[in-house]
C-alpha cells in the first residue's frame, strides 16, 4: 500500500519508482548486515529492536507521507523486514530444536498476508485513509515486540544462554 498511500499523496511516480527499486535492494544489504549483528549480539535482542524500528517507521506514516518520511519509509522498511525474518526464524529454530514451531511461522506469515490486506481493504474501503492502514501496520509490529518480548524474558528466567544464543 505504500506506492499507492505515495501516488495519493502527489509524490512524483518516478521518484516512487526508483525507491522501490532501491528499497529491493536494501533487503539484500539486510540479510548480510542481520548476520553480522546476530554474530556480535546474538538474535533476539536485535529482533526486538527491528520490531521496534519497523513500529516507529510504519506509525510515522499514520499521520502522513511527504517525501523524506516515503524515503525513509521505503528504505528501511525492506532492510527491516529481512532483519525481521531473519532474526525470527533463527530465534525460533535455536528454542525450538525439534522445529515445530519453526515450521509454523511460514503459516503464519501466510495467514499474516491474507489478514492484513483484506484489513487494510476494509479500511480503505471505509473511507478511514491510508493512515489508519499504517496505524494497524504498526499496531501489529507492536504486538509482535509483546511477543517475542515475553518469550525473550521467560527464556531469560529459565535459559539465559538460549535466550542471548546467536
Amino acid at each position: 500500500y505504500i506506492e499507492l498511500a505515495a501516488r495519493d499523496a502527489a509524490i512524483a511516480d518516478e521518484l516512487i519508482s526508483r525507491l522501490l527499486v532501491w528499497g529491493s535492494l536494501c533487503s539484500v544489504a539486510g540479510c548480510l548486515l542481520a548476520t553480522l549483528i546476530s554474530n556480535r549480539f546474538g538474535l533476539a535482542r536485535p529482533l526486538l529492536m527491528a520490531l521496534l524500528a519497523m513500529t516507529a517507521i510504519v506509525g510515522m506514516l499514520h499521520g502522513g507521507i511527504d517525501t523524506p518520511k516515503l524515503i525513509i519509509s521505503m528504505l528501511s522498511f525492506n532492510l527491516l523486514w529481512i532483519f525481521i525474518d531473519v532474526y525470527q526464524m533463527a530465534f525460533v529454530a535455536n528454542a525450538d530444536h525439534s522445529g515445530a514451531f519453526a515450521s509454523l511461522i511460514p503459516c503464519a506469515q501466510g495467514l499474516g498476508q491474507i489478514v492484513g490486506p483484506n484489513a487494510a481493504a476494509s479500511i480503505l474501503g471505509n473511507s478511514l485513509g491510508y493512515g489508519n492502514v499504517f496505524l494497524m501496520c504498526a499496531l501489529f509490529a507492536l504486538s509482535g515486540v509483546l511477543t517475542y518480548l515475553a518469550v525473550y524474558l521467560r527464556l531469560r528466567r529459565i535459559l539465559p544462554a538460549l535466550a542471548d544464543a546467536s
